[in-house]
């Protein structure tokens, strides 16, 4: 009913007017769809983009000690077997050392990044699982796994091949490392180069350790989720 000052017309007739029913606010809209489960889909996101980019630091990192260690055993090699060549072949025997050490201590602080992520990750989905089993039939909760069980034997397969040529790659240096060391007569310049390369063959195993344990770690965090998953 509606009062005026002004009287209805001799014609007027008497109507009804149906409720107009609001619009739902974006907030409202986000109660009724579960704004915390938004909230954790959109951090999700958030941390699968942010483990990418440390694992593309961990890959750059590892590209540039390859690199620099590459090019120190060039100018190792080019050394004349004499003393001054031997020890300066002991200096850079100790670059070696200390770019693969340097290397590594960036590479695990990256993991470390990862590691604390992941775990994150890992809190996030158990929470969102709880919600979710009970809407999604056991059929459809089954082939999801199946999918990404496949998927992560597949990526762990990758790893551990990346791991089988590291070790091959590794074991053919110190092989050719101890050639050279067997095949020097023994005066005091050959045995200051077996020192120097007794410390390249340090530095080759510390190169090698860091690269196969990005890999190796990569396959324990696929292993964990994959037992998650079973």
């Amino acid at each position: 009913m509606e009062f005026s000052q002004f009287p209805c017309g001799e014609n007027a007739e008497f109507i009804v007017v149906k409720e107009q029913k609001s619009v739902p606010t974006p907030k409202v809209i986000l109660e009724a769809t579960g704004e915390s489960d938004i909230d954790s889909y959109i951090r999700l996101k958030q941390i699968d983009a942010q483990i990418q980019q440390h694992q593309d630091k961990i890959d750059t990192l590892s590209v540039k000690m390859n690199k620099i260690i590459a090019a120190l055993v060039n100018q190792s090699d080019a050394q004349l077997n004499n003393l001054s060549g031997a020890k300066k072949d002991i200096a850079i025997a100790n670059q070696m050392t200390n770019a693969s050490q340097r290397f590594t201590v960036l590479i695990e602080r990256e993991q470390h990044d990862i590691d604390r992520l992941v775990s994150e990750k890992k809190h996030l989905k158990e929470n969102q699982n709880s919600d979710v089993k009970s809407t999604q039939t056991p059929q459809s909760k089954g082939i999801d796994s199946f999918i990404r069980l496949q998927t992560i034997k597949r990526e762990m397969q990758r790893h551990q091949a990346k791991i089988n040529t590291y070790q091959i790659n590794m074991n053919q240096q110190i092989s050719a490392l101890e050639d050279e060391v067997s095949e020097q007569p023994t005066n005091i310049t050959d045995a200051t180069y077996d020192d120097s390369l007794s410390r390249r063959m340090e530095a080759v195993t510390s190169k090698y350790h860091t690269l196969i344990d990005v890999e190796q770690r990569q396959i324990d965090r696929l292993h964990s989720e994959m037992i998650s998953l079973q």
